[in-house]
């Protein structure tokens, strides 16, 4: 029986696959326009700029959630009896998410 979780992923993503790709095929096309791809702003013409905002900000966050899901993981998956690993592990946990956010 631990066969079955991996058949299910594989059967779902193709079914995911053959949705996505199917619908693509199907649905309708529209003419390119240009149009569609201009910013408006009440009628005047906006001068566009390329800015390079960077990943400073990105990174801690998606550290952040990294952080968390890996905790909600270990939780979830942890023995009947251990609930008090968890417990401490959880606690060091958000200490280090502290010190992330709080750096």
């Amino acid at each position: 029986m631990s066969f079955v979780p991996p058949l299910a992923f594989v059967f779902f993503l193709l079914v995911a696959l053959l949705l996505g790709f199917g619908g693509k095929r199907i649905s309708p096309q529209a003419p390119p326009d240009e149009e569609a791809t201009t910013s408006y702003a009440g009628g005047e013409d906006i001068p566009g700029e390329k800015k390079f905002i960077g990943y400073r900000v990105f990174f801690p966050i998606a550290l952040f959630f990294t952080v968390l899901h890996v905790l909600a993981l270990l939780l979830g998956l942890l023995p009947y009896g251990l609930a008090w690993v968890g417990l401490v592990y959880a606690g060091i946990i958000v200490l280090a998410l502290l010190s992330l956010i709080l750096r």
